[in-house]
């Protein structure tokens, strides 16, 4: 990545903040501003910045880190973000509802791809591994995932703007092609629309092998989607059929987005 010199201060900001990930969790200076193509004494300041406010944290002479201020904000989202709030009684009637064995997710549109934020499941149950103990669970809390790829995405793909699917799709079509979307525009609109019309999404194995994944859209009014709430359970754990499990995820969605414009009203007044 190179400035051009129309960008903002913020958006270099953000630029080496975004550097930071799992594969690669620590820069140097020196390090980030060859990769961002600033001089070294501007990324210094950037950085500075980034560390009084807490978002990064110096822990060695020459290596950074996130901050500390990364949880406070991921601790406050968690108490009182709307979305959370309002989904989070009705996840939790969910997992008794579906039984032992499911894990209720709530997911979100995240920039180009989709977040959970959320996840609920029986106390006895195990969130983070699939419920023989062997592998994890592939939509974790705070895990990034592609909009192609898994219920949980799909049900939020299905119901994006046509100009939004577009614009994502010109840059992954070879990936949205060997995800069984269409080798072309037309046909991953059709299968888009398939999708979307079925009123659920039903995938296996897509994210974690011998998983299920059963997902509803979350709307809100004009907006659009914001997210998905999904149950990913394993076959030999369901207690119906996927279209009751389909329809009782749906049920919840309605309850979420009414509770949520409720929140949301209130807030403004």
């Amino acid at each position: 990545m190179c400035f051009g010199g129309g960008m903002s201060t913020a958006n270099r900001l953000l630029a080496v903040l975004g550097l930071f990930t799992l594969e690669r969790p620590k820069w140097t200076v020196e390090s980030a501003a060859l990769e961002l193509g600033m001089t070294v004494s501007t990324a210094y300041r950037y950085f500075k910045s980034l560390v009084d406010a807490g978002l990064l944290a110096a822990d060695t002479p020459r290596f950074y880190t996130l901050g500390p201020a990364i949880i406070e904000y991921d601790r406050q989202m968690r108490l009182r973000d709307p979305l959370i709030a309002t989904a989070a009684p009705v996840m939790q009637e969910l997992a008794q509802n579906i039984g032992s064995g499911a894990v209720i997710l709530l997911c979100r549109l995240y920039r180009h791809r989709v977040v959970c934020v959320h996840q609920e499941t029986l106390a006895t149950d195990n969130f983070y591994r699939r419920f023989d103990g062997s592998e994890p669970i592939s939509y974790e809390r705070g895990q990034p995932m592609p909009l192609h790829r898994g219920a949980p995405s799909k049900a939020i793909l299905s119901h994006m703007k046509a100009r939004q699917m577009r614009a994502i799709y010109d840059k992954e079509s070879l990936a949205w092609a060997e995800a069984g979307l269409g080798t072309n525009w037309t046909e991953v609109k059709r299968a888009l629309r398939l999708m979307r019309n079925a009123g659920m999404v039903v995938t296996y194995g897509e994210m974690t092998v011998g998983m299920q994944g059963i997902s509803v859209p979350i709307m809100a009014g004009a907006t659009g989607v914001i997210g998905s709430l999904s149950a990913v359970v394993a076959p030999d754990r369901l207690n119906r059929p996927v279209e009751a499990i389909g329809r009782t995820l749906a049920g919840g969605s309605r309850q979420i987005e009414t509770a949520l414009i409720a929140e949301l009203e209130s807030a403004g007044a």
